[in-house]
């Protein structure tokens, strides 16, 4: 645990200095990313369908304190952050204020921020979310793996499939995959036929595969979100599909090649705008979210025309452009060497796009003639 303990105690340093120079008293972090974030990777849900785990962490100017209810106490303790230098405070799980109870005896409260606005503490400024953006070295190496992982999992799912299989089975499939790999599979979408055409999310319904099936998932572990999309088509090409997606390849290489250190995600967005435009489908852009900035969300920020962020080595994009049919998406690590693709397998097809900005492989539609 030295090595979770170091990562910690410079998270901590970098809360602390943001707390000091806000005039804060106290920071608490309650959602279950923060606490990720963190902790080096702890893992304190027990809903996914909450934003706040089952333990918070208060940082004041001299001390770090877990904060948790007395029957999650021994689970997070031992599994979660054993070895972090932490004070443990909890309460009876019968007392539906022994948050508030607690923090207010651990810090000021007319003085404090919290993540989630907990506690009856005033909502923490986005500076604070944007302390987590630019990754630690071992954060990277934890994201390579998940990348890896979750691209396994999602291919897996793509190669097993066989046409009259419904759409649920082979979600099923994927969140099967996603749980032996550890991984909380957070997004789990797929579409058959003409609902791929039909719906951007297509959330997976009994519908039978015949011909062409997407899937995408955003995928969590140690709080990181790896994100990524496939496509397979079985029997002869349909090339109308086809040249839509080579365009949409060309669109996710420029978003991506555009994705230097330094460069303002309205930029990047603009430039992305511009590719679809050039490809001939102008106005595709506006039926769907392009992606942007993730990490210890989804999305930690969403391209859009204003979008502010500037992007950092070591920060880490997920775009995913779309024209009606056709959709290309990976999640890259953004370097001073260009993009590097940590949702990469190296068994899915690739097709090489050379564009005046540069050249990136981006994953091709699979053929199965099965």
């Amino acid at each position: 645990m030295g090595a979770e303990r170091d990562e910690m105690a410079t998270k901590l340093g970098e809360i602390r200095a943001w707390s000091a120079a806000e005039g804060l008293d106290a920071v608490l972090v309650g959602s279950q990313t923060g606490f990720a974030w963190l902790t080096a990777g702890g893992d304190d849900h027990v809903s996914l369908g909450d934003g706040a785990g089952v333990a918070s962490l208060l940082v004041t100017a001299d001390e770090t304190f877990l904060l948790t209810k007395d029957n999650e106490r021994p689970r997070i303790a031992d599994e979660e952050v054993a070895g972090l230098e932490l004070t443990t405070v909890e309460w009876p799980w019968y007392d539906p204020d022994g948050l508030r109870k607690t923090v207010g005896r651990l810090c000021r409260p007319d003085r404090s921020v919290s993540d989630l606005g907990q506690a009856g503490l005033r909502p923490a400024p986005p500076g604070l979310a944007a302390l987590r953006y630019t990754l630690l070295p071992q954060e990277v190496e934890r994201f390579r793996r998940l990348g890896v992982d979750a691209a396994e999992a999602v291919e897996t799912a793509c190669l097993t499939a066989r046409p009259g299989d419904l759409e649920t089975d082979v979600a099923g499939v994927l969140a099967r995959e996603c749980e032996r790999r550890g991984i909380l599979a957070l997004v789990n979408l797929v579409g058959a036929d003409e609902r791929i055409a039909a719906y951007r999310h297509p959330v997976p319904k009994p519908y039978r595969l015949e011909r062409t099936l997407i899937v995408a998932l955003t995928g969590r572990r140690h709080g990181l979100h790896a994100s990524l999309t496939r496509m397979v088509e079985f029997g002869p090409a349909d090339e109308e599909r086809a040249a839509r997606h080579r365009a949409c390849q060309r669109v996710d290489a420029r978003y991506l090649l555009e994705s230097t250190p330094g460069a303002a995600l309205a930029d990047v967005f603009a430039r992305g705008v511009e590719q679809y435009a050039a490809e001939g489908f102008a106005d595709q852009w506006r039926l769907h979210h392009q992606g942007g900035l993730t990490g210890y969300a989804g999305r930690e920020v969403f391209a859009t025309p204003s979008a502010d962020h500037r992007l950092e080595s070591s920060q880490v994009v997920a775009w995913n452009p779309s024209i009606t049919g056709a959709k290309s998406e990976d999640t890259v690590l953004v370097t001073d060497e260009g993009p590097d693709v940590l949702t990469r397998t190296g068994a899915w097809p690739q097709a090489r796009v050379e564009l005046p900005a540069g050249a990136v492989d981006r994953p091709s539609i699979l053929g199965r003639g099965d």
